[in-house]
């Protein structure tokens, strides 16, 4: 415990700037750092949030929460900062223990995020949580399914995992846009349109061309 002469008011309370501000200033920090060790690359946050803001767009939301969407969206991998050493950087499909292990990033994530004030970081934490959830029901951590989902995980689900194919992994090749949107509208085994809000493939179909051009 802090001793009470330490802690006691003071004037200098009033000239210290807000902690909740601090706090949220201190997590991008936290999270521009580990986003340099994500094998995804530094970039693949940035661009989630870019295509879930277009698909916000599509799905009829106005300018002000498409902006928040995109800004929280970034931080959807927050909890990969948490895992063990080890866990990311495979060149190889991951092991059950080892996806075990890399699963526990939404809950990581959320943790990081859950008790900050700023309300694009609360979204955060949302999404941090849910967006492996599936439609069918399939996804994790809780195994949520349908309009339990929150819209905005229902949308970072769709530009994440677009983003994923179209990237550069230890174990794989980025694919281009047509190959990416085939597996995501046709499926091909391992990723199916059933594990999607049909009407954010929708979105992605009708604004693919954006999506496409979005900067790699």
């Amino acid at each position: 415990m802090v001793p009470p002469t330490l802690a006691a008011p003071g004037g200098i309370a009033a000239r210290l700037p807000p902690i909740g501000e601090a706090h949220d200033a201190a997590l991008e920090g936290l999270f521009a750092r580990a986003s340099l060790a994500d094998p995804e690359g530094p970039d693949h946050p940035k661009r989630v949030g870019q295509i879930a803001a277009i698909l916000a767009d599509a799905v009829g939301l106005p300018p002000d929460l498409q902006e928040l969407l995109a800004r929280a969206a970034a931080l959807h991998d927050i909890g990969k900062m948490s895992l063990p050493e080890g866990v990311l950087g495979h060149r190889h499909v991951l092991d059950p223990e080892a996806r075990r292990q890399m699963e526990r990033h939404t809950v990581l994530g959320a943790g990081i995020l859950a008790h900050v004030r700023a309300p694009w970081m609360q979204l955060a934490a949302v999404i941090a949580l849910m967006h492996h959830e599936r439609w069918d029901g399939s996804g994790y951590p809780v195994g949520l399914a349908g309009e339990d989902i929150p819209l905005a995980a229902r949308l970072v689900a769709v530009a994440d995992v677009y983003d994923a194919l179209r990237s550069d992994r230890p174990y794989k090749d980025a694919q281009d846009h047509g190959q990416a949107m085939a597996r995501l509208l046709e499926g091909d085994g391992r990723i199916g349109p059933a594990q999607f809000d049909p009407a954010v493939l929708d979105a992605l179909r009708r604004r693919e061309a954006e999506i496409a051009a979005v900067e790699r």
